[in-house]
């Protein structure tokens, strides 16, 4: 997470609260650690700050309703901008020492990556995305015929289709575990892990918050099941990054990956892959290629080995650093606190429409923005549909044990206004 000043409030929050961002915040209360899920609300409403002045910095259309930041967040405009000159010059001039600069921000990026996330830079591969990330980590560890690695039913697609390929080629055991969608507790889900986790298990992967009910895993519990265990553990992080605060010493992962594109607000086609110092012999790239990015030969032997792809798109690391730079400005305290209580209050809302079911753990614990709900006996994708055509409200549509549900996941810029009137439309049917 970074050091810390006064009041629990990171340096990194102090040193651009005030000046990276138009609608720039006064400190946020004391947390000398990042909340849990269970934890109060952290009070959003501060002076300057609201889901509109916060809208008005997005490429976002004035008529759309947009609770879909689970699968894209509408990117700063400034993001957009700052790529857009970064795309011109470069063409402009892609003469090599023009690009002689950009390892050089890969490397002050990969420094800011580490420190928003409790790590260090060379712990941190800039990738492409979550996927990417991901099948580095499925695709890397060396194992044989027989291991067994333990999932879950809700990881990625790209997860569990990447194992699966590997487990037919080379004789995997395969353990999925059943999602406990209406889990009661962390140690229900722990328990399952526990059950599971054999002296035979070489790794588990799962997703901190996953993508279909939106379930939130007790990951520091799990890490020491996998560390005894000697398994690996990989995290995919795309449904946290950005908004919650994270560090990778006190979750006890091996590996996380994260996407720029959900959370964050930032471009498309940009990925982070965490990898444990002391771990990273163990992990193999999946390619070398030219090393575009490298500043010294030595940094092969970090988490750089991960991302020697070929040419990359390198305007897009000053677009990530200024989507860094708009959300610092609100500050992650803050951001966290926000995104909490508005999840809170869409939960709320769609549990008092008629017919709805949420669907996942009740348990704070265990929750956080993307929210799913199940309507019995009604059409799903025709109620998605009507949202849609009557009001511009963009959702997403997910299934869990057969069931159809709608997935809604939103963030700072959504207002109460608009979670009162997706409530009221699915009143109306």
């Amino acid at each position: 997470m970074g050091s810390t000043g006064t009041g629990g409030i990171s340096r990194r929050d102090m040193l651009h609260g005030a000046t990276l961002a138009p609608f720039a915040l006064s400190a946020a209360p004391a947390l000398s650690t990042a909340p849990s899920l269970s934890s109060p609300m952290v009070q959003a409403a501060k002076p300057g700050f609201t889901p509109a002045a916060l809208r008005a910095q997005l490429l976002l259309a004035p008529d759309i309703r947009y609770f879909n930041a689970a699968n894209i967040g509408p990117s700063f405009r400034k993001v957009a901008d700052v790529q857009a000159r970064g795309n011109a010059a470069f063409q402009d001039n892609p003469s090599r020492e023009f690009r002689e600069r950009y390892p050089l921000i890969a490397d002050r990026l990969r420094a800011r990556l580490a420190a928003r996330i409790g790590a260090r830079a060379e712990e941190i591969a800039l990738v492409r995305n979550a996927s990417e990330a991901n099948s580095v980590a499925v695709l890397g560890l060396d194992l044989k015929r027989g291991d067994r690695v333990v999932l879950t039913a809700h990881n990625h697609q790209s997860t569990l289709d990447t194992w699966r390929l590997r487990a037919r080629r080379e004789g995997l055991e395969l353990v999925v575990l059943p999602v406990p969608v209406e889990a009661t507790s962390p140690q229900q889900i722990v328990d399952a892990f526990a059950a599971a986790i054999t002296p035979g298990t070489r790794a588990v992967f799962l997703s901190h918050i996953t993508n279909v009910t939106g379930l939130a895993y007790p990951i520091a519990d799990i890490a020491a099941l996998a560390r005894k265990a000697g398994a690996w553990l990989h995290v995919d992080g795309a449904q946290t990054f950005g908004w919650l605060r994270l560090d990778m010493t006190a979750l006890g992962v091996d590996s996380y990956s994260a996407s720029t594109h959900k959370w964050l607000l930032g471009p498309l086609e940009g990925g982070v892959l965490y990898v444990k110092r002391d771990r990273q012999a163990e992990l193999n790239p999946l390619m070398l290629s030219h090393g575009y990015w490298l500043t010294d030969p030595k940094n092969l032997e970090t988490a750089q080995k991960y991302e020697i792809l070929g040419q990359r798109d390198d305007p897009k690391l000053e677009a990530i650093e200024t989507a860094l730079d708009m959300m610092d400005g609100i500050g992650e305290t803050m951001i966290e606190g926000g995104v909490r209580h508005v999840a809170r209050t869409m939960r709320t809302a769609l549990s008092r429409v008629p017919g709805a079911r949420i669907v996942g753990a009740a348990h704070p614990d265990l929750s956080g923005p993307v929210i799913t709900v199940a309507f019995p006996g009604k059409d799903v994708t025709a109620m998605r549909a009507r949202l849609w055509s009557s009001a511009k409200i963009a959702t997403a549509q997910n299934e869990a044990d057969g069931q159809p549900l709608i997935r809604f996941s939103p963030h700072l810029y959504n207002s109460e206004d608009e979670i009162a009137l997706v409530a009221d439309l699915l009143t109306r049917g």
